[in-house]
């Protein structure tokens, strides 16, 4: 798909301009042209505080080890995706739906499904310039598509990514001589370009059915009303993973607060009419809110990622890479076994009992 051909007049697919109809569910998707570009080590475009990408085979293992293989995978809190895209793109769910309750990312997952041309052209007209980083942190326009193009711009050119007011520009507003990294270092638009076509190939093949500018809430019920009647509950997964507990208010513009991540445990303690995975920063609110229980699994991995959430003057130096642990609940039945992860309650995790709210070993 990549390095074929010149791709500056944008695409060569015939974009899909609008979302799919719900019945479009119960269609198996066309294929894609290349089913190994979702396995790649970075699918989107986007650069999320708090991606965890490392986890995603994980998630993967668990859902391929149920039957029946899911017709329909939901992402309220979508972020930067990772996780559906892969699982659509490789073929291990068969639809997907993004959510999110900030406006900037789900205008842009929007626009990279259904106006992909346009946003790949717009891109790469786009100066990458401190002068273009001030006028998008000022643009109020409440336009789809100046949403989708000032969170695609602030993304990749701010500090870790973070789309929150205090952070500033990557090599700071004065972009000194010997500033390493430069405003514009994380933006290879020809890179963008192919993994924005991605996402719009994902929505042409009928594997991206919809993007939901909501919360979790909402998006529940709006799975439940348009999807309800259409696929059964072993047949339906919802991934939810909720904003950092500690730092969330530092990383992201719609941020948890404690009631709000009490209330989505509520939810999940009750009878749900899908299955369900939940991935958290391991800490003593998300363990004390999904104990192991009847009919639900908690599971320990450790993810290795680079801390997000530092103050813009502590970014300038290299960040080091930090092992966690965290925490993976669901309501799916059957866990494979593997090394991956421990199953907490089943006499095989000490070491991760050790693993204390901060992330570092206790031994």
């Amino acid at each position: 798909m990549a390095g074929q051909e010149d791709r500056r007049d944008g695409p060569r697919l015939a974009c899909r301009t609008e979302p799919w109809t719900p019945t479009q569910v119960e269609v198996k998707p066309e294929a894609v042209d290349d089913p190994r570009q979702y396995s790649a080590s970075v699918v989107s475009p986007l650069r999320y505080p708090g991606a965890k990408r490392q986890l995603v085979p994980i998630i993967e293992r668990i859902i391929a080890g149920n039957v029946p293989p899911p017709r329909l995978f939901v992402e309220p809190f979508c972020g930067g995706a990772t996780t559906a895209l892969r699982l659509a793109g490789t073929g291990v769910v068969e639809h997907v739906v993004l959510a999110d309750a900030d406006p900037l990312v789900a205008a842009f997952w929007h626009a990279a499904a259904f106006d992909t041309t346009w946003l790949i052209d717009a891109m790469r007209e786009m100066p990458v310039t401190v002068e273009r980083w001030k006028w998008w942190r000022n643009c109020n326009s409440t336009a789809v598509r100046d949403l989708a193009l000032k969170c695609l711009f602030l993304n990749r050119t701010t500090f870790s990514g973070i789309l929150h007011g205090w952070a500033g520009p990557i090599g700071g507003l004065n972009q000194n001589a010997e500033t390493k990294y430069k405003i514009d270092c994380r933006f290879n638009k020809e890179a963008l370009a192919r993994r924005i076509e991605a996402v719009g190939q994902l929505a042409n093949a009928g594997r991206l059915l919809d993007v939901w500018s909501q919360d979790w809430d909402t998006s529940l019920n709006l799975v439940t009303r348009r999807y309800g009647g259409l696929v059964g509950r072993e047949e339906a997964v919802v991934y939810f993973d909720p904003p950092y507990v500690d730092k969330a208010r530092y990383l992201y513009q719609w941020s948890f607060q404690s009631d709000q991540h009490r209330a989505l445990a509520r939810v999940l303690s009750g009878e749900t009419s899908f299955r369900w995975l939940l991935s958290y920063d391991d800490n003593a609110l998300a363990r004390a809110l999904y104990p192991p229980a009847e009919g639900r699994n908690v599971l320990h991995a450790m993810h290795r990622y680079s801390a997000a959430g530092l103050k813009a003057d502590k970014e300038r130096g290299k960040r080091q890479r930090t092992v966690r642990a965290e925490l993976l609940v669901t309501n799916f039945p059957d866990i494979p076994e593997s090394d991956d992860y421990h199953i907490v309650g089943d006499g095989t995790c000490g070491a991760c009992e050790k693993i204390n709210s901060t992330g570092t070993s206790g031994s």
